[in-house]
């Protein structure tokens, strides 16, 4: 049986838009977290050599999907890392917790097939509707 899609890729210029579905706000989370990974390189091909904690708080659920994803870019842009695991330990309105898992950079074996800048704040949205969680998030490439 086929398992559900995480994400779908919405195109735009000097953009790119993703949709994120997850069937708890925790795993919307694991899953947009892993999207912006995916696109930017093969994650099969990313070892669990770390775990680093990761905490991020926002003024409301908008707020809290883009600094979730900020850090996320964050922790590759200035720290070097590539991951491919997460774990979300917790997640409420305006607060997530959880533990992220992959390897330092490394340009022998992680092709990078995009780049983004940056996560675009005024046009992310986070919702649930029924019993789906869903996420828009745009990155500046």
């Amino acid at each position: 049986m086929d398992s559900p899609k995480r994400y779908r890729i919405l195109t735009r210029s000097s953009e790119l838009a993703i949709k994120v579905f997850g069937k708890s706000q925790a795993e919307l989370f694991a899953n947009s977290a892993y999207a912006l990974f995916d696109l930017m390189t093969d994650v099969e091909k990313v070892e669990v050599r770390d775990q680093l904690p990761l905490v991020v708080e926002g003024v409301d659920r908008d707020d809290l999907m883009v600094n979730w994803m900020r850090e996320l870019l964050y922790l590759y842009q200035g720290s070097g890392y590539v991951l491919k695991e997460f774990k979300v330990l917790e997640a409420k309105e305006t607060y997530v917790r959880g533990e992220v898992s992959g390897e330092k950079y490394d340009p022998d074996r992680h092709e990078m097939q995009r780049e983004f800048r940056s996560v675009v704040h005024d046009k992310s949205r986070m919702e649930k509707t029924g019993d789906q969680w869903t996420a828009q998030v745009i990155f500046e490439l």
